[in-house]
């Protein structure tokens, strides 16, 4: 491999980042009309998302590029889409890649010398930025561009808890140059833990949001006539899909003529919908993984969207309802409280606590003022704080002062 310069202008950027991740994707989405040379580096070696277009990806042995044009893949084999498995972190490739993690490092670093990248970004800690502290060993000491990391959900909240993980954290946050948190709570932990570098943007891991064509897919009408509840289903170390079945069941009553969609589905909840539908007669059914137009469609015909996580930033699936009209029940995770002010457009809700989740479910369905109000002020609010009209060119423009300021020597 041989370095051919950018020229005219034109940024090498170079992601540390989960390929097979729609985050990813659409964060690097909004570079597509650049022309910048971007590349993308995954230290899990995962095939790329079906959206990710116009980089250079390195999964395999030697690096592909895949052109603007590249014709949109399937979303997998139909075994995998009928028991709701992501089809690319199975991959073959991508088992063997995992067994290789030290000549992921030293590719990593041997990538870095020959590409000369104007900036190095990378998302997520544990999985993803942990090993550039090491692929900077076997460059000497540093990366030798500008070092961008992006937090994602509960990479600092949660992680914080680990005294192996809050050491890497540390070091991590010592030696990079910008940070961009998904939320102002993570901002402060970051300084607390003892970031010196400056924070350009505060945004979601996949960035902005095209609102405006993301409402078009909205059903007409009052959202208080919707009878669609959209109920994310992660059951694990971080969800509380189970806490939030456990409400619903208790609001039985109130809940007969809707239709609730299970997305993201754990299998350990497959009971509990069972239960739902044969002792209480609710018409419950699993979403299995689908386009996220679909996804977007039905959050349109959703009255209300419940999410309870012990932990997380600001959820992508919480902002894409509320986008869509739908009346947010979230998890208080003091970073959805930057977009939720508890009872005016949306409820606050204490994971593992169903009683509290029952409580704002029959609010929510009975109060249609609320529903409709908040209704308003999301709209509003999701455009004017993450339209892509209004994001796109703040990124665009951190680069291109990123860049600009390695070349005087700053930072």
């Amino acid at each position: 491999m041989h370095k051919t310069p950018v020229g005219d202008g034109r940024l090498r950027i170079l992601y540390v980042a989960q390929a097979v991740s729609i985050h990813t994707a659409r964060w690097i989405s909004q570079l597509r009309e650049q022309g910048w040379d971007l590349h993308v580096f995954d230290m899990l070696g995962s095939l790329p998302h079906p959206e990710l277009r116009g980089i250079t990806e390195y999964s395999m042995l030697l690096p592909r590029k895949i052109p603007l044009s590249a014709k949109e893949p399937s979303y997998g084999h139909p075994l995998f889409l009928k028991h709701g498995w992501d089809p690319f972190p199975l991959s073959l490739v991508g088992f063997f890649i995992r067994r290789l993690f030290r000549e992921r490092v030293s590719r990593l670093a041997r990538i870095i010398r020959t590409l000369q990248p104007d900036v190095i970004h990378s998302f997520e800690l544990q999985k993803e930025s942990y090993h550039l502290l090491r692929v900077a060993d076997f460059l000497g000491g540093h990366l030798g561009a500008p070092w961008i990391v992006t937090t994602w959900g509960s990479d600092i909240f949660y992680f914080q808890r680990f005294p192996e993980h809050l050491e890497q954290i540390r070091k991590v946050l010592a030696r990079c140059d910008y940070l961009i948190p998904d939320c102002r709570r993570d901002e402060a932990l970051a300084r607390a833990y003892g970031f010196k570098g400056r924070v350009p943007l505060i945004l979601p891991g996949s960035g902005g949001y095209p609102v405006k064509e993301m409402r078009r897919l909205m059903a007409s009408g009052p959202v208080s006539g919707r009878r669609l509840i959209m109920l994310k289903g992660y059951q694990g170390w971080a969800g509380r899909a189970l806490d939030a079945l456990d409400a619903l069941e208790s609001c039985a009553e109130l809940l007969r003529g809707y239709e609730i969609v299970v997305y993201a589905a754990s299998p350990s909840i497959a009971s509990r919908l069972s239960r739902l539908r044969s002792q209480h007669g609710l018409n419950v059914r699993i979403l299995p993984r689908s386009p996220h137009h679909q996804i977007l469609e039905l959050f349109g015909r959703a009255r209300l969207a419940i999410g309870v996580n012990a932990t997380d930033g600001v959820p992508n699936a919480m902002l894409e309802a509320m986008t869509m009209g739908a009346f947010p029940i979230q998890s208080d995770t003091e970073s959805t409280a930057e977009w939720i002010t508890h009872g005016v457009n949306g409820l606050l809700v204490e994971p593992g606590n169903s009683t509290e989740i029952a409580d704002a479910l029959r609010r929510a369905l009975l109060d249609d003022a609320l529903v409709e109000h908040a209704a308003s002020l999301n709209a509003r609010q999701l455009f004017d704080r993450l339209d892509t009209s209004i994001v796109k060119p703040q990124v665009i423009d951190m680069y291109t002062r990123v860049a600009a300021e390695a070349k005087r020597g700053h930072p």
